[in-house]
C-alpha cells in the first residue's frame, strides 16, 4: 500500500499492534525506520509460458563509444 492508512494497517497485522499503540505507544520515526528497513521480494520475471527466466544467461553488452551505441541502435530498427 501506498498510503499512510496502508501502511499503518499492514504494521497493525504484522506486528500484532493496535491501532493505540500505533499512534500513542510508538514514534513514528521508528515505525518509518522500520517500514524502509523492511525485507522486500524481488518478482521473478516469467517468459511467455509462464516459466521463470534464467538471468544468469541474459547477454550484456557495453556500450562505451558513439559508434557501439549507433550499432546497438541499428540492431533494433
Amino acid at each position: 500500500m501506498n498510503s499512510p492508512w496502508g501502511n499503518r494497517g499492514e504494521l497493525l497485522r504484522n506486528f500484532g499492534w493496535s491501532y493505540e499503540y500505533l499512534l500513542w505507544g510508538i514514534s513514528w520515526l521508528n515505525v518509518q525506520l522500520m517500514i524502509a528497513d523492511a525485507p522486500r521480494a524481488k518478482e521473478v520475471p516469467l517468459d511467455e509460458n509462464g516459466n521463470p527466466i534464467d538471468e544468469s544467461q541474459t547477454i550484456t553488452q557495453e556500450l562505451t563509444t558513439k559508434e557501439d551505441i549507433k550499432n546497438y541502435l541499428k540492431g533494433y530498427m
